[in-house]
């Protein structure tokens, strides 16, 4: 494999050297960019396979949509483009990202320049199952943006959380919403266990629309553990029996402190949810149609 595997732009794969964007791309300038992108597995069968790729390509869409983008490609195309830089990479379990950005081709606020779509494969570097040491981020989550798109300006408020969380020794930071009840990590959506119940913020919260959210729900339901998607207080969250972050790349990391307040972890529901996401993503249970996409079948 190569060190930087070949990336899909506009329509046609090419060298990553000749991917390249201006220094003078709009998205660079003012943040008008959207992502998106989930993993991929080699199963116990021997084949690869993308998990809830369309879904991550149908949300990624919507989120470029939001921004005022015209995607010339749709969904299957872009499923297939995926999965061709899959193919490509040469990687057995990796993550496969789908960026929109507006080009060079003027500046200004006010510029409409046509939206530009790449798709880049590479191994994630968050290791899955890391225990986390969380605090409440400085500042604020409102509801006056798009929670709902992956819209990469609003990403410097997670960039500004996370190192302050490191400049104190932490590992992750969760926002609150205007309710002041935690809404998501930095990345990740939050889950809690109270009362043997799995707790998770409602999507009316200022929260993305996690796919692995609806997956974890879906599977605990599938092991029999309650689940309530309702506001999760700071001081609950403190007295949990058990607290994890979710999400595609980094999976399920299990929090073991917040703000300083030890949390036991992790504990019997969240090995649980643990185990059955690798047996599900690794084709060791069955999935519902359409979650795994195999390369190379069409």
């Amino acid at each position: 494999m190569a060190d930087r595997p070949p990336i899909w732009l506009d329509g046609a794969l090419v060298p990553a050297e000749r991917a390249t964007i201006g220094v003078h791309a709009h998205s660079l300038h003012y943040g008008t960019a959207v992502f998106d992108g989930g993993r991929f597995y080699r199963g116990d069968d021997g084949r690869i396979a993308a998990f809830r790729l369309e879904d991550h390509v149908r949300r990624f869409i919507a989120s470029a949509r939001a921004l005022f983008m015209r995607p010339s490609h749709d969904v299957d195309a872009l499923c297939a483009a995926s999965l061709a830089v899959i193919a490509a990479s040469g990687i057995d379990d990796g993550y496969v990202r789908q960026l929109a950005y507006y080009g060079d081709e003027a500046l200004g606020i006010g510029a409409d320049n046509p939206a530009h779509v790449a798709i880049s494969a590479w191994r994630p570097s968050a290791p899955t199952g890391a225990p986390v040491r969380a605090r409440i981020a400085g500042f604020g989550h409102g509801g006056g943006w798009i929670p709902t798109a992956k819209h990469a300006g609003h990403y410097g408020r997670a960039f500004l959380a996370l190192r302050e969380a490191r400049a104190t020794g932490c590992d992750d930071a969760l926002f609150l919403g205007p309710d002041g009840s935690i809404a998501e990590a930095t990345g990740a959506s939050v889950f809690a266990v109270l009362g043997g119940r799995l707790i998770t913020p409602p999507l009316s919260a200022p929260i993305l629309a996690g796919v692995t959210r609806d997956t974890l729900l879906r599977l605990a339901a599938d092991l029999g553990v309650p689940t309530r998607e309702e506001p999760l207080a700071r001081h609950q969250a403190l007295a949990a029996e058990e607290l994890f972050l979710a999400n595609s790349a980094a999976e399920l990391r299990p929090v073991i402190a917040l703000d300083g307040h030890p949390i036991p972890g992790p504990g019997p529901i969240t090995r649980a949810l643990i185990e059955r996401y690798a047996e599900l993503v690794r084709g060791r249970i069955p999935a519902p149609p359409g979650w795994r996409a195999l390369i190379g079948v069409v």
